[in-house]
């Protein structure tokens, strides 16, 4: 019995074997159905369009690259041309205030010059208060110095106002000239006799009808008190100085007189 079971169970498979390779033979031969032309060309044309798409964007990120550059480039040419234009407007503005600049360095070495000159002027009157013949001095020996100008007084003779002018002239210099009261003060404060009188480079001019000191300038009123003022006329054609005030007589008469010339100036090597 075990036999037949065997027997038939084996020729059961036998035929289900058989039946499964007939099958597998007949897929075999029916296989799947080949592409056709149409999905080749659709295949190949998507394939070409994706190699055109890339060849596009490499194109595209060269074109990219250079024009970034370029568009670099062209910066740093706008950046350096615009320093450059800086440079020129701060260049012309330099020269623009130039003279601005260069008036005021004038101005301002001038101001330190005079102030340099009367720093210099201040110590040498100090020094010759102490010592009257010190070098600083920028008068001669025996002349009076006074801020801008020299004096000397001649008190040992007495000229006519020609005579006197002309020694004055020797001495490369002239009749004194007042020219404000502080000056008047100074010759006041001489230590001479307070009667001592002494010509001035002051005469009466007809044609102008007016009094004129030697270098052609009119005396000026407010340097006369009322008193001088009341008796100076056309009558007596010369003037001269007496204790402070501004007379006027006949211009032979003889009389002493004053000198005056320019100051040198005071030299700083000669402060030492």
């Amino acid at each position: 019995m075990s036999e037949d079971v065997t027997y038939a169970t084996l020729t059961f498979q036998d035929s289900a074997g058989a039946r499964n390779n007939r099958d597998r033979n007949n897929l075999r031969k029916r296989g799947y159905p080949a592409l056709s032309p149409i999905w080749r060309q659709t295949a190949l044309g998507l394939l070409m369009l994706c190699l055109m798409l890339l060849i596009a964007l490499v194109t595209l990120g060269t074109v990219f690259l250079q024009m970034s550059h370029k568009i670099n480039s062209d910066s740093e040419k706008v950046s350096q041309l615009q320093k450059v234009i800086h440079q020129q407007q701060d260049n012309e503005s330099k020269l623009l205030n130039l003279p601005t600049e260069e008036q005021f360095l004038k101005s301002q070495i001038s101001n330190l010059l005079k102030r340099q000159g009367r720093m210099a002027i201040k110590l040498c009157q100090e020094l010759i208060t102490h010592i009257s013949d010190h070098k600083c001095n920028p008068c001669p020996k025996m002349w009076q110095w006074y801020q801008n100008s020299c004096y000397y007084f001649i008190i040992k003779e007495e000229k006519t106002w020609v005579n006197s002018r002309q020694d004055c002239m020797d001495k490369n210099s002239t009749l004194v000239k007042i020219n404000s009261w502080e000056e008047k003060d100074f010759l006041k404060s001489h230590p001479i006799h307070k009667f001592s009188f002494f010509w001035l480079g002051l005469s009466w001019d007809p044609p102008s009808r007016s009094w004129l000191w030697e270098d052609g300038s009119t005396l000026s009123p407010s340097l006369l008190s009322t008193t001088e003022y009341a008796q100076i006329n056309g009558s007596k054609e010369c003037a001269y100085y007496q204790n402070g005030n501004i007379y006027t007589s006949r211009c032979s008469a003889e009389i002493s007189w004053i000198c005056e010339k320019a100051a040198a100036l005071v030299k700083i090597e000669d402060l030492d």
